[in-house]
């Protein structure tokens, strides 16, 4: 009985994970297109990338928009934290700068169909597809800062702009992988920080592991911690600075949101800073 019991058992595993992540769902409108980036040497063409003029969370005019970007023209990488109420956690988003002042941001998220609502319960049991929001931020931030209600912190982060260029090329990698190939989104395992992590572990960013990975709400004290942010000033300065949300909801559609929350950020490079990857530590890898 024992052994039927538990070849039983195998069998609801492996029927579990054979079930695979699908592209040909009916998805919710902000997540009905998936992103494409053609290379032609530094030179990319992205297409799909969602630029929505938002009046409500669910009240908007979809824009998807072609975008060309010159990769050698990265100047640095930003991470964005937005927490909605849960304790000590966040919502993740990477934005990448360039030298005309253009900003191309992407967040890792669920992708849900039309009537299905995020649950974080679900979210362990290949209830939802992975997907890449390729967005400009006046989008994925705005909506975030103006119609969820949400406080949104943006750091600048450390490391060369060669650094900040290989991790976007990992990202497109991934982006592209998922147009053939679907993937689940796992609330654990790989999920809109953890997939941050991997992305830097692929660049041969030292990232050794940190339970604030997971409990990403604190994800910013950890980066102090390591030198990826602006260590000149104390951490909660450093914090109080990075608060956008007020001015983000002031910026509101303004054609030069991304330069508007960034007035009066601090820059990496005062004392005890680092020219680590996104996400790496100082000092030996672990």
């Amino acid at each position: 009985m024992l052994g039927a019991v538990l070849l039983l058992n195998l069998l609801v595993v492996g029927w579990w994970l054979g079930i695979g992540a699908r592209n040909d769902r009916h998805w919710v409108p902000e997540v009905e297109k998936l992103a494409e980036v053609q290379a032609d040497g530094d030179q990319i063409v992205v297409r799909n990338v969602r630029n929505f003029e938002y009046r409500s969370e669910t009240d908007f005019t979809r824009h998807w928009e072609e975008r060309t970007y010159d990769l050698s023209k990265i100047t640095g990488v930003d991470l964005f934290l937005s927490e909605w109420g849960a304790p000590m956690i966040a919502h993740t988003i990477m934005s990448w700068e360039f030298s005309d002042g253009r900003h191309l941001a992407i967040s890792i998220e669920t992708r849900k169909e039309v009537g299905e609502g995020y649950s974080a319960l679900l979210g362990f049991f290949r209830q939802f597809e992975l997907y890449y929001v390729v967005a400009d931020e006046r989008d994925v931030v705005g909506v975030r800062t103006n119609h969820r209600g949400e406080d949104v912190h943006v750091y600048r982060l450390g490391g060369t702009p060669d650094m900040a260029r290989k991790m976007l090329v990992d990202y497109i990698s991934s982006i592209n992988d998922l147009r053939p190939q679907p993937d689940w989104y796992n609330a654990l395992t790989h999920n809109c920080t953890t997939s941050i992590w991997r992305h830097a572990r692929h660049i041969g960013g030292r990232t050794d592991w940190d339970w604030r990975i997971l409990m990403n709400g604190t994800a910013d004290a950890m980066l102090y911690q390591r030198g990826t942010l602006d260590t000149s000033l104390p951490f909660e300065d450093l914090r109080a600075l990075s608060d956008i949300t007020g001015t983000a909801q002031n910026a509101g559609d303004a054609e030069n949101f991304s330069e508007v929350i960034r007035r009066g950020l601090p820059r990496m490079g005062g004392p005890g800073a680092s020219g680590t990857a996104p996400g790496a530590s100082k000092g030996s890898a672990h």
